[in-house]
């Protein structure tokens, strides 16, 4: 029996584009020189055909060099911040009995402002150019002069998000950039919108 994984988030640029994030993983697993059980967060297998899990405690482990378990024998350590997060997070539907756990994985819920706000490269001027589409939620919104004198912009303005496009796995909406072809893409080579699709919005 396997566990549910979370998205990789990162914030660093590790994840080309033929990594592939895993969405299923061991439950329990240490290497030959941990002192106890950890629990996995993510799951990342990269295009060399190498595997790598993330832990809940900020951890790795890869490929085989690993064991794992799916149930401990009684006495067995494991690591309090792992087993915490995981149930908190909901991985594991039962936590310790007469308590609730609660743990907030950050980065995967939709950001509250939108990406696309005053960001030059994320606006699509509409002549005669006062109104602008925001290509990270395809909302019209005003455009405005910003930045001062030593960075001068014309950008939409500040604003939820609205139908925003589906996230990179390993990078959420952080960092979003037209793609050449007019469609949406991450920093780390994904397309996350086809200019076609952009076109029928």
């Amino acid at each position: 029996m396997t566990v549910h994984l979370i998205p990789p988030v990162s914030s660093l640029g590790l994840h080309g584009p033929d990594a592939e994030p895993l969405t299923e993983g061991p439950r329990y697993v240490r290497t030959a020189r941990m002192t106890r059980w950890h629990r996995v967060r993510s799951g990342v297998r990269y295009g060399t055909g190498r595997t790598v899990y993330s832990l809940w405690c900020t951890g790795s482990v890869a490929d085989d060099q690993f064991l794992s378990r799916e149930e401990l024998p009684e006495g067995d350590l494991v690591c309090g911040p792992c087993d915490g997060r995981a149930v908190g997070a909901g991985q594991e539907p039962a936590g310790p009995p007469g308590r609730t756990l609660a743990f907030r994985p950050r980065d995967l819920a939709p950001p509250t402002i939108c990406p696309g706000s005053r960001s030059e490269r994320l606006t699509q001027a509409i002549p005669p150019g006062t109104v602008g589409r925001c290509l990270a939620c395809e909302d019209l919104h005003p455009i405005r002069a910003m930045g001062g004198p030593y960075n001068p912009r014309a950008a939409i303005v500040q604003h939820a998000p609205g139908r925003l496009v589906d996230p990179c796995p390993f990078h959420r909406w952080k960092y979003l950039q037209p793609s050449a072809d007019g469609g949406l893409a991450c920093s780390c080579g994904r397309v996350l919108r086809a200019p076609d699709q952009s076109a029928a919005a």
